[in-house]
């Protein structure tokens, strides 16, 4: 020990018990105790480790989307997304190889992705949301998919809702594609004269669609 001996020998922090040690006597009160939890600690972590991204240090995995190489770190990937824990922790070749190719994957939609994993940060804009939410789906980062459909419903207009309704069905986002119908109902007259003879062909099926579960609407152009 460093510091004043302490003349009367004793551990002052300590109380004397009997029996089970972990139980003091009668009367005697409790030890001070102060449970503490950083707020600062998860955000300053992942600050670090990102900077260790950026830099290549301790990253044990390379990801190669199209002509993009991507470095990161397996425990955060497994972490934030299911189907990376899946390649990771099981049986699949890609758990033993430093360099995994992704396939189907848009390599600006990936690297937003990814800088999510480490900052939980991400911007979702017209630009990039029909790229996003696909790599969303296949990483199944449900958070960003979320955030997406959330986007795009605040973009439903009577010139596009037919369009954000495919795209909602294809990939499978059912709270959207639901919103997608309902708008489409609510401003169904205005809809029809933008889409009955301008549409493409395939989305006029759509239209048909929704004008069979919808027979009590009429159309005026």
């Amino acid at each position: 020990n460093t510091g004043k001996p302490n003349p009367t020998g004793m551990d002052v922090t300590s109380r004397c018990t009997l029996g089970d040690p972990n139980k003091l006597p009668e009367g005697v009160p409790q030890p001070a105790r102060m449970p503490y939890i950083s707020d600062k600690h998860p955000r300053q972590t992942l600050e670090v480790i990102n900077l260790l991204r950026k830099h290549r240090e301790l990253c044990d995995v390379v990801l190669v989307v199209g002509a993009k190489k991507i470095y990161a770190h397996r425990v955060i990937l497994s972490a934030c997304s299911p189907y990376f824990r899946a390649m990771f922790t099981g049986e699949l070749a890609e758990s033993r190889q430093t360099e995994v190719v992704i396939r189907d994957i848009d390599e600006r939609a990936m690297e937003l992705l990814i800088d999510f994993a480490y900052t939980s940060q991400i911007t979702v804009e017209e630009g990039n949301v029909q790229t996003l939410l696909p790599a969303a789906c296949l990483l199944q980062l449900a958070e960003i998919q979320e955030a997406c459909c959330e986007f795009l419903k605040r973009q439903l207009d009577p010139s596009n809702c037919l369009g954000i309704r495919a795209f909602a069905d294809t990939h499978s986002c059912r709270e959207l594609l639901r919103i997608a119908d309902k708008f489409t109902q609510h401003n169904f007259q205005e809809v029809s004269c933008t889409w009955c003879s301008n549409a493409p062909i395939c989305w006029r099926a759509i239209w048909v669609h929704i004008l069979l579960n919808n027979t009590c609407l009429g159309i005026s152009c």
